[in-house]
C-alpha cells in the first residue's frame, strides 16, 4: 500500500497552467510516488507485469469526481511507482478507482498486485 497526497489541480486533465508550471508539479508528484515505493520495496514489495493496480481515492469534499479525470491525474505516481519497481510504466494496467469517503487535504492510497 502507498499513500501518495491528492495531485495538484494542474495535473488533472482540466487542470490549467503554465507548462513550466505543470512540469515542475509533475516532477514533484513523481518523486513523491517513487519514494513512497522504494520504501514498499524495502519492505519486499515486488510486483509483476501485467501491473495490476488499484487506487482508492479520498477526496477532499463530497464533490463527485469522474473516474477518467482521476486516471488522468494518475501519470506522474505511475512514473514514480515504475521507476521505483524498475518496470516499464507500459506494463501498467488500467487502475482499478474505488472512491472512499473524503478527507482533509484529500490522499490517493495505491494498491499493487
Amino acid at each position: 500500500m502507498i499513500e501518495l497526497p491528492f495531485p495538484a489541480k494542474i495535473l488533472w486533465p482540466n487542470g490549467r497552467g503554465h507548462h513550466m508550471a505543470k512540469h515542475r508539479a509533475f516532477q514533484k508528484h513523481k518523486m513523491w510516488a517513487y519514494g513512497a515505493a522504494k520504501a514498499a520495496t524495502d519492505r519486499g514489495a515486488v510486483i509483476s507485469t501485467p501491473v495490476q493496480w488499484t487506487v482508492t481515492v479520498y477526496p477532499k469534499t463530497r464533490n463527485a469526481i469522474d473516474d477518467d479525470n482521476i486516471r488522468g491525474s494518475l501519470k506522474a505516481y505511475q512514473d514514480g511507482i515504475a521507476q521505483a519497481f524498475g518496470v516499464d510504466d507500459k506494463n501498467f494496467a488500467a487502475p482499478r478507482i474505488v472512491v472512499g469517503n473524503p478527507v482533509k487535504g484529500g490522499l490517493f492510497v495505491v494498491t499493487l498486485g
